[in-house]
């Protein structure tokens, strides 16, 4: 019989030949180089396990005329069973490979889909998505050049998952051989299910393709290809665009040049050119997921094994949740997409919905001043300014990067939550608020929506107080007598920096205060439920400040003094 002992040898020679292929002068440039030398030199010992299997089944088959004389002269000591299990043990030793193909087919049927076969090239995934990102930042020591280099030194991953659990596939096949005979000899010892989950969960590892293909459809619905799911994360984000100034992906591109080429290095530029040095951290955390969900696979496979050997010790769930983690981590993409549009009523497709922004910043007709071509903010900021230009120009830089550079932290943040979530669905009970049911596991997931469309959010918000996606924004004097034009024009940048900071500072609350309700659920001492709400409305209405301060003086009765927003 095998046991735990000859199970060690067996992975003691496979290490042994195991260095011995690769030499200890061997030098590695990452990760793949590893991968491939242990593929590679993993490929001769199915031939070791089968020349074992050949000598024992020889073995075995000469104890089994032993047996067979021992039973004709002792029938009652030596049952017949006894030399005609050694006999069909033997034989099936001698035909390993039929009984590997039985074992496979008995998961995967006459075909099935192998997941080692799709697209693996993380690292071409995230460099072809960030396509005319890739051509602005010429620099090959960013982020986005780090996190492509981690993708191609573990693209080789699912194949060494692959080799690993080809072998661990033999090494349970073989082992159920000898339980079944264990069993028929001793049934009292040996349970019958104990080599039938042992050909079940070989089988399974062999089939590891059709596993994961079940895994990835019971939460997508569709076939697994990670280079299509990939795709699917810049597909129309919102993230690519301020719903506050107008500013998008492209604007912010030009602005990431200036920086690059030291012309006009203004925050807002520097803002654009480190967010777009990052831009490809939600593929890389896809690629993440993908290599969590090919573990989650195996793991599960094992822990059905486990279970089956061991019900008191591992219960069911164990195993079932590793397959619906390893799933959802296949299918991330999926997920985001539909977390999102759970809370977000235009869903992802918002470019069309962006055309007309929340601000409407002008001088209102005042003269002295100088169209800005990338906001359309009428203020000349190439000059020697004074104090209220300075301002104006200052926040005028500031906004619309800021916005794009929130808009895409609350994505990454999203994405991060919601794998937290996914992580956790194998947790058990016992851990409270964090556990799979848990109000903290169930919050994790809605935050994570909220956050990956926190400007659809936010704009859900503007019109519930004030019943217009538009924020008004552009002040109004109701007393210029007197005044002459520069003077108008100073007290409007100055209303309109005001503006501006005030919006920053909401939408940082805003956000702030989903933060703030995650941790409430997650049972956090120093969160509130009252802190997180008035961050969330108080981020809204400075977000709508204009607006709010025209309700302010309807109320009073005072419109036709001061200042108006319109």
């Amino acid at each position: 019989m095998i046991n735990k002992h000859s199970i060690s040898i067996l992975f003691g020679l496979l290490f042994v030949v195991l260095f011995s292929r690769l030499g200890f002068a061997q030098n590695f440039e990452n990760f793949n180089d590893v991968a491939e030398n242990i593929t590679n030199s993993s490929r001769l010992l199915p031939g070791l396990i089968s020349g074992l299997a050949y000598v024992s089944g020889v073995v075995i088959a000469a104890s089994g005329i032993f047996k067979t004389v021992e039973h004709v002269s002792n029938p009652t000591q030596t049952p017949i069973r006894v030399p005609i299990m050694r006999f069909l043990t033997g034989g099936a030793l001698f035909a390993l490979p039929i009984i590997i193909e039985a074992a496979y087919v008995t998961i995967n049927g006459a075909g099935g889909e192998n997941i080692f076969v799709q697209p693996s090239d993380i690292a071409n995934d995230i460099t072809g998505i960030i396509g005319n990102v890739s051509q602005i930042l010429s620099l090959d020591s960013n982020l986005n050049s780090v996190m492509a280099q981690v993708g191609n030194s573990i693209d080789q991953t699912p194949f060494l998952i692959s080799a690993v659990s080809y072998l661990l596939a033999l090494v349970l096949i073989v082992s159920g051989i000898f339980m079944t005979r264990d069993h028929v000899e001793d049934p009292t010892r040996v349970s019958l299910r104990q080599p039938v989950i042992r050909f079940l969960t070989g089988g399974a590892l062999l089939a590891l393709g059709t596993v994961y293909q079940a895994m990835y459809t019971t939460i997508a619905g569709s076939g697994l290809g990670i280079g299509g799911v990939i795709d699917s994360l810049f597909t129309d984000l919102s993230f690519l665009r301020s719903t506050e100034t107008g500013a998008g992906l492209l604007e912010c591109g030009g602005r990431a040049g200036l920086a690059i080429s030291g012309a006009r290095g203004s925050l807002g530029n520097l803002m654009c050119y480190s967010m777009l040095n990052v831009m490809s951290l939600p593929v890389f955390l896809t690629g993440i997921a993908y290599i969590l969900g090919l573990i989650f696979g195996v793991w599960g496979i094992l822990k059905i094994k486990d279970h089956v050997n061991e019900p008191s010790k591992t219960p069911l769930n164990e195993g079932i949740t590793r397959f619906i983690a390893g799933g959802a981590f296949f299918a991330l993409p999926y997920v985001t997409v539909i977390m999102t549009r759970t809370f977000s009523p235009l869903g992802l497709d918002l470019f069309a919905n962006l055309t007309n922004t929340n601000t409407g910043f002008a001088s209102n007709g005042s003269g002295g001043t100088v169209d800005d071509s990338v906001f359309g903010q009428a203020l000349n900021c190439s000059g020697n300014n004074s104090l209220d230009q300075a301002m104006g120009c200052f926040m005028t830089d500031l906004l619309g990067p800021t916005h794009m550079v929130l808009n895409f932290f609350c994505y990454v943040a999203g994405m991060i939550f919601i794998m937290i979530g996914i992580s956790r669905v194998i947790k058990s009970s016992q851990e409270g608020a964090r556990g799979p049911g848990g109000m903290g596991t169930v919050t994790t997931f809605v935050v994570g929506g909220l956050l990956i469309s926190a400007t659809t959010f936010l704009r859900a918000f503007s019109s519930t107080f004030f019943g217009s996606t538009t924020t008004d924004t552009r002040a109004s004097l109701a007393y210029t007598t007197g005044m002459s034009a520069d003077e108008t024009a100073a007290i409007y940048n100055v209303i309109s920096a005001v503006i501006k900071f005030m919006i920053i500072i909401g939408m940082i609350s805003f956000v702030r205060g989903i933060f703030i309700m995650r941790d409430v659920a997650e049972g956090k001492q120093q969160a509130s439920t009252m802190s997180g709400i008035t961050h969330i409305i108080g981020g809204a209405l400075a977000v709508n400040l204009g607006p709010l301060l025209n309700a302010v003086q309807t109320t009073l009765g005072i419109t036709a003094f001061g200042v108006t927003f319109n």
